[in-house]
């Protein structure tokens, strides 16, 4: 699925995120790799919006590997509650 219409490859699907400069709001957009590539150009020139994230949903070729969600950071549960107990 593509926002773009017209002459599209539909080659894999790929969310972008857009940041609002003035507003803070993000915006969501579906594009195929050649629209993605287009559309991040587009973004980069103008004044309104900064990319926030772009990656690939699903390949239409099933060779082509797709890296996973980048994991949160490693979170420190050691508690230094008995020191402050002393």
């Amino acid at each position: 699925m593509c926002d773009r219409f017209g002459n599209c490859s539909k080659d894999g699907t790929y969310q972008l995120v857009l940041e609002n400069r003035s507003t803070g709001m993000e915006v969501v957009e579906y594009h195929c790799k050649a629209h993605l590539v287009l559309r991040v150009w587009e973004v980069e020139r103008d004044d309104v919006h900064d990319v926030l994230d772009a990656r690939s949903l699903c390949s239409s070729q099933p060779s082509e590997s797709t890296s996973p969600p980048a994991s949160p950071p490693a979170v420190d549960t050691h508690s230094d509650s008995a020191e402050l107990n002393e």
